[in-house]
């Protein structure tokens, strides 16, 4: 029989395992019989969406950090609620995620969609569309699916060159897609096609409900003319281009255009609602008759049925190659001797001028002025077909469109340049240039035989959906060996160029993260570090100026910082390196910066007259602060006693910053670097007048209470906010006044020292743990000068028992002791009740920071609820259980 079936088969035992290869063409059959037959999807998110083995329900996985022991792992699977009623037990064919990575689209075999979306964790799906009015028969199965782009640009990276002083110099350069894009900001459209020719699109309205339309293609005069697959993709001018394949071998062409029915709105303005439902204008460009593999003497493909049909749209690539679409179509079968083979055929859309035959001037006078009209007509131009000898599997477009990538079916991956098809070689022999991981070195292992593959958002790991339905990751390694420096800044240096190609394009780089801990030392994580910084052009020089959006939301910044601190974590109950503590105070420190900024200036009380002075004085708003306002003093007390530590173990020798350096490696606390890093003293200096600022107004408002009508709450809550302001040894002025000190002492050292240089000396203080030359003046002045000073206003017993272990910096028996018994959420910081069912905690995928759910619209202060939809860290949270 065909497909290697035989006569034993039809009196198999169902219970009985299947093996692979068996299962490998059961699958392709599914791939053959029609297009959406994607049963693993990875979002940009990180959420990663499966289809269960009795194909009726979706689960979730995630890669997370261990708070055990600091190890990635992929996370248990979590089913999306009601996926089953919702299609009525349908089997599940096809599941995708948006560009943007927050939407899921599930198809069933009888073409009905529902859609969900991430909701503030990554394990957790609701459903946004579950009311399917779709008909149910054959002919509404789709066959092809597309996600309307966001309309937003896309980075791109060249490739990583070595200059003449031996660094590496990136460069990055955006490109818009095309479209076309819904109008409302933030809105999502997606448009399918069915087997029986009926495009259909649903598209969010104004208040996130899924609405949709359809129209048809073509007639269609007999089952031939029928689609098994279609691909759309964006073209110029916000037209999509449309490839369908019909039962007959045609391969047709379409172009989409979508009417939205706006109104002309004022410039500036983008829309904010539909008036009307949208239409879809579909116009035939196009017909290739018997679209197969290509005759070759060497190969009979013959037999070859199509499985992959995908557009590979227009991306900015080398001038010399023309920026026009592309069909990609893999067509597969076994040879008579049971051999698996791919055939990868290619056709590009191109536009031909087009004049009319020179006999057509015979038909009536014409002056010799007026030339035969032209028109431009589209043309499929077909490449030469690439013949694999293996099955393809999946076929995906990654790295913005730029690389293709193809899955086998024994677990293999391959990557190709989408222009000329070559295959990306492995570890090329010019240390001079970068191009990507795989270029530099990186590789995926053998992997195990499977019938789905996807991709992370980074192309940096695989995860594998086995035969038998089992779930496994396959994890880039460096092909060489890592002790050699060469190879270790190769390696830096692809991880970095990748990083950064994450970062500015809002993709979630766990998976980095998961190839790096294989080889994280600490000569490792600071080169890493360095470049990393390098790549973003990230400059943590904050000194000369005031805080701005560039420190408290930059989100470069906080990405570099999350690095720093995920590459030093190993687990909740290891002490960090200095690194790892300098990054995780200086996000802190940003936490309670942004929530300052908020209060002052609440958007929602702007609204009536208060003005950007104006704090938000309700008791509940108020009481969201009081856990960051003790943290902040308790962090202020705990540089100045580490700093009296540090003065009194290098007396005598603060000249000696590599004495200096070292006795503060061997104290392992982050207090110097807190004051002379300019980032976190821009932060800190900010909070202290951001509670002095608090102070006062909790001063002013308990007198007026004090004459006026009692508000018990509101008074209890402007004294809960002065106690540990006033119970604190150091006071704010004097600690602001450290801060202004050492901030006016590297103004005066960074006076005619060109920016360059300012930010090297920035970057080796916060990254490397240096203590370059340039911020000698400000060390000797703190040791010898400034502290003593304060010592004497200080009333040093107090501020030596004071306890502080609930910060987490120290690593004596307490601290230790203190971050086992308790947990503290990350935001407020409040101590989290235990053993409290009611009390629902999130915590974040990287940094294992832990919070109460609280759902933003429902937040009691306007800052706490906007922090809500991501880790401080950057990252999603994901659900857990509550403390015991």
């Amino acid at each position: 029989m065909e497909n290697g079936f035989g006569v034993e088969d039809l009196f198999q035992d169902d219970t009985a395992p299947r093996t692979s290869p068996r299962r490998t063409d059961s699958r392709m059959d599914e791939l053959r019989l029609g297009g959406c037959n994607q049963k693993i999807a990875w979002s940009k998110l990180g959420s990663i969406a499966i289809i269960n083995a009795a194909g009726t329900g979706v689960e979730t996985r995630h890669l997370s950090c261990s708070p055990e022991d600091g190890r990635w792992l992929l996370s248990d699977a979590y089913p999306v609620a009601n996926v089953s009623r919702y299609h009525e037990g349908q089997q599940l064919t096809h599941v995708t995620w948006n560009s943007h990575g927050a939407e899921l689209a599930v198809m069933d075999r009888l073409g009905r969609v529902s859609f969900y979306t991430v909701f503030l964790a990554v394990n957790h799906l609701n459903v946004t569309r579950h009311q399917i009015l779709d008909q149910d028969d054959d002919l509404s199965a789709l066959v092809g699916f597309w996600w309307l782009p966001v309309e937003r640009a896309y980075a791109l990276y060249r490739p990583a060159t070595r200059q003449e002083d031996r660094s590496f110099r990136y460069q990055a350069f955006s490109f818009r897609p095309y479209g076309p894009f819904h109008p409302i900001q933030g809105k999502v459209a997606a448009i399918g096609i069915t087997r029986g020719g009926t495009a259909k699109m649903w598209y969010q309205d104004a208040h996130s409900r899924y609405q949709e339309v359809t129209t048809e293609l073509e007639g269609f005069s007999s089952l031939d003319d029928l689609f098994s697959h279609a691909a759309i993709s964006w073209n110029k001018d916000n037209v999509a281009v449309l490839a369908a394949y019909t039962l007959s071998h045609q391969l047709r062409v379409y172009r989409i255009s979508i009417n939205w029915n706006l109104q002309q709105n004022p410039p500036n303005q983008p829309p904010t609602m539909l008036p009307a439902p949208p239409t879809l204008e579909i116009k035939h460009v196009k017909v290739e008759n018997h679209a197969m593999p290509m005759e070759s003497g060497s190969q009979d493909a013959s037999s070859a049925q199509l499985s992959h049909l995908e557009i590979m749209a227009p991306t900015p690539g080398s001038p010399t190659i023309p920026n026009v679409p592309c069909v990609l179509a893999v067509f597969s079968s076994r040879r008579a001797d049971g051999e698996a083979f791919s055939v990868v055929c290619r056709w590009c859309l191109k536009e031909s001028p087009s004049t009319l035959h020179p006999s057509f001037d015979q038909l009536g006078v014409r002056r010799s002025s007026v030339s035969s009209p032209t028109s431009v007509e589209l043309e499929l131009f077909r490449m030469d077909d690439l013949f694999i000898p293996k099955t393809i599997i999946s076929v995906s477009l990654v790295t913005s469109g730029t690389v293709v990538a193809f899955a086998f079916s024994d677990g293999s991956l391959e990557l190709r340049d989408r222009y000329n098809f070559n295959l990306l070689q492995n570890q090329s022999t010019s240390k001079d240039l970068v191009v990507n991981m795989v270029q530099a070195g990186f590789w995926f292992p053998p992997g195990e035989d499977c019938i789905d593959l996807a991709l992370s958002p980074n192309n940096a790991v695989a995860i594998r959906l086995g035969c038998d339905h089992s779930i496994k990751l396959m994890v880039m390694e460096y092909n060489g060996n890592m002790q050699e420096e060469e190879n270790m800044e190769i390696a830096c240096i692809a991880l970095a160029h990748q990083h950064a190609y994450s970062c500015n394009n809002h993709l979630n780089n766990d998976d980095l993260l998961l190839v790096a801990q294989q080889y994280r030392n600490p000569v490792f994580n600071n080169m890493f570090l360095s470049e990393a910084h390098h790549a973003l052009n990230l400059k943590m020089d904050f000194a000369t100026e005031s805080p701005s959006e560039r420190l408290f939301r930059n989100p470069l910044l906080q990405r570099c910082l999350s690095l720093q601190n995920s590459l030093d974590f190993q687990g909740e109950r290891v002490n960090k390196r200095l690194s790892g503590k300098l990054a995780w105070a200086t996000l802190h420190l940003r936490v309670a910066s942004v929530a300052f900024a908020l209060t002052f200036n609440n958007p929602q009380r702007q609204q009536g007259a208060g003005g950007s002075n104006d704090f938000d004085l309700r008791p509940e708003a108020l009481q969201t602060l009081l856990g960051l306002v003790r943290w902040l003093m308790d962090i202020m007390s705990l540089t100045i006693s580490d700093l009296f530590e540090l003065a009194k173990a290098t007396k005598g020798r603060t000249s000696d910053l590599a004495f200096v350096r070292e006795k503060v490696i061997e104290g392992n606390s982050p207090a110097l670097f807190l004051a002379l890093a300019s980032a976190p003293r821009a932060l800190l200096r900010y909070n202290c007048r951001s509670l002095k600022g608090l102070e006062t107004t909790a001063g002013k408002q308990l007198a007026m209470l004090q004459g006026g009508p009692v508000d018990e709450e509101q008074r209890t809550t402007f004294r809960s906010l002065k106690v540990p302001i006033e119970s604190c040894a150091v006071k704010i002025s004097q600690f602001e006044r450290i801060m202004t000190d050492i901030d006016g002492t590297i103004r005066a050292a960074y006076h005619n020292v060109a920016e360059a240089e300012r930010a090297n000396a920035e970057k080796l203080l916060f990254v490397n743990n240096e203590i370059p030359p340039i911020f000698a003046s400000a060390v000797e002045r703190l040791l010898n000068l400034t502290l003593p000073t304060l010592r004497n206003d200080l009333d040093v017993a107090k501020l030596f028992w004071h306890d502080v272990t609930w910060l987490g910096f120290h690593d004596d028996v307490a601290s230790r002791e203190y971050r086992r018994l308790n947990r503290i959420d990350a935001i407020r910081k409040v101590v989290l009740p235990k053993g409290d069912d009611k009390i629902k905690l999130r915590r974040c995928t990287r940094c294992c920071a832990v919070v109460e759910d609280i759902i933003p619209i429902k937040s009691p202060s306007y800052w706490l609820g906007s922090m809500q939809r991501m880790c401080f860290c950057g990252t999603l949270w994901m659900h857990i259980s509550s403390p015991p």
